[in-house]
C-alpha cells in the first residue's frame, strides 16, 4: 500500500493513491463547504477542530485533490520586502510604495526594511476583500444590464 512520504525538513510527498482519495473526498462534498472535522486519537479521544483549522485543512485537501505542487511552510515574523512582495502578489517596488504611503510600517535592520508578517497578512486580506467586492459589483452590473 502506497502512502504519503515524509521527507526531511517537513516536506511531504503525496502519492497518486492519496491524491485520488483526496479527489474522491472533495467530489463527495460537491459544492458544500466543509463545516466540521474531528479526529480520533489512538486511545479513542475525539477532538473537534475549530473552524479556522477546518478551513486550513479543507484548503490543503482541495489542493492535494488537484495535484501538482503545494507548499505549507512557517514564515519568520519579520519579512524582507521581497518576501512581502511575494506574499502580496505584487512587485518589490509596489511594496516600497506601500511603505512610503504608510500602508505598511517598516522595521529597519541596518539600512534594510523589514515588515511584520501579521501586518503584511492584514494588507493581503484587505486587498483580497476589496478584490472580491469589486468582482461582486461587476457581476451585479452585468446582471442589471440583462
Amino acid at each position: 500500500m502506497a502512502s504519503s512520504t515524509l521527507l526531511t525538513r517537513g516536506t511531504v510527498l503525496v502519492d497518486e493513491e492519496t491524491q485520488a482519495l483526496a479527489n474522491e473526498a472533495v467530489k463527495a462534498a460537491g459544492d458544500d463547504k466543509i463545516a466540521q472535522l474531528t479526529f480520533t486519537t489512538e486511545t479513542g479521544v475525539v477532538v473537534p477542530l475549530p473552524p479556522r483549522v477546518v478551513e486550513l485543512l479543507s484548503n490543503v485537501l482541495n489542493r492535494v485533490a488537484l495535484g501538482g505542487a503545494m507548499s505549507v511552510q512557517t514564515m519568520p515574523d519579520l519579512l524582507t520586502t521581497s518576501a512581502a512582495a511575494e506574499l502580496l502578489g505584487v512587485s518589490r517596488p509596489t511594496v516600497m510604495k506601500l511603505i512610503r504611503d504608510g500602508v505598511l510600517t517598516p522595521v529597519m535592520a541596518g539600512s534594510h526594511h523589514r515588515l511584520h508578517l501579521r501586518e503584511v497578512a492584514a494588507v493581503r486580506a484587505h486587498r483580497e476583500q476589496a478584490r472580491q467586492e469589486a468582482i461582486e459589483t461587476l457581476i451585479k452590473l452585468g446582471d442589471d444590464r440583462v
